[in-house]
């Protein structure tokens, strides 16, 4: 497997569709390299990369009416995200992911990785506007739907 495999393995870990390690020491060690993720990043990196999956996002054609993110944006995006990587990879984290590394193990950097988008994503709607965006649609909720639940 190569480096930008490499890569394109973390970025993927921003899917649901994640995987988990199937050896049991490489899953530890995605652990351990998510959690360096978390340490080693700041607020301004964590940002950082939530702007960064944000921008991916809306090249999904299910996402176009909803996110328009100019090409100078993304460019910006994913030059800073490229930046964070490598500083992550080959300084804060490098003892860490070096055994996923070599054991060419893509669920291992999805497992790292989705440690990174987790708390990106928590950094982002740790915000009072973003957090109530997220309960903006409970206007359109019925309670009356609901009262089966309490039965």
């Amino acid at each position: 497997m190569t480096i930008l495999m490499m890569v394109a393995a973390l970025a993927a870990a921003a899917s649901p569709q994640a995987s988990v390690p199937d050896d049991a020491k490489l899953a530890e060690q995605a652990t351990v390299l998510g959690q360096c993720f978390v340490d080693k990043t700041t607020g301004a990196d964590r940002i950082a990369v939530a702007r960064w999956m944000l921008g991916a996002m809306s090249s999904a054609p299910q996402m176009a009416d909803l996110i328009k993110v100019d090409s100078a944006g993304q460019i910006e995006a994913d030059k800073k995200m490229a930046v964070l990587f490598t500083r992550l990879m080959v300084v804060d984290c490098a003892k860490e992911a070096r055994p996923l590394f070599k054991a060419r193990s893509r669920a291992g950097f999805e497992a790292a990785g989705g440690a990174l988008g987790k708390i990106a994503m928590k950094e982002l709607l740790s915000n009072p506007a973003a957090s109530k965006g997220l309960e903006s649609y409970t206007h359109y909720l019925n309670e009356s739907d609901f009262a089966g639940l309490t039965k």
